[in-house]
């Protein structure tokens, strides 16, 4: 298993470093990168990582779900024409911040990190979903006329 989703799982069961049994973790992360890859934006693994991340950051059930969804609606290798990258469709500076040194083509990396970027969007936005959802989709001054 990656250390960036061993540390995540530590931080979601409060620091807790012991490993978690192989029930704990949804199914996704027990498959490998390159299988990960070949599941569609909408399958049933990503549906229940993104659950599982967005319980993990506190996120409103259904937000990452919906995004990928509906919203962004891309698989793993597709990248737009701004150069947004994977499920979560990352541009490189976002995926900088967010993704650290993980594959941005790798499912779990993108929602993981969608996870990480909406936490620090809805605490800029006060908890304004329709803001945070904004800077995500069209930038900051999209979702500064929102706020």
């Amino acid at each position: 298993m990656p250390d960036y989703i061993q540390e995540l799982l530590s931080l979601a069961r409060g620091g807790n470093t012991e490993q978690p049994k192989a029930t704990d973790l949804p199914v996704l992360v027990n498959i490998a990168p390159e299988q990960r890859k070949s599941l569609r934006y909408n399958s049933p693994e990503l549906d229940e990582y993104a659950s599982f991340v967005e319980q993990r950051y506190g996120l409103p059930p259904g937000l990452i779900k919906a995004i990928k969804n509906s919203g962004e609606r891309s698989n793993s290798n597709q990248v737009s024409l701004k150069g947004a990258q994977g499920v979560m469709q990352f541009i490189p500076g976002t995926w900088k911040q967010y993704g650290k040194d993980a594959d941005p083509t790798d499912p779990v990396a993108s929602i993981d990190a969608a996870g990480a970027y909406f936490k620090d969007l809805l605490q800029r936005y006060n908890g304004n979903v329709d803001a945070a959802v904004t800077e995500y989709n069209g930038g900051v001054k999209q979702a500064q006329a929102v706020a």
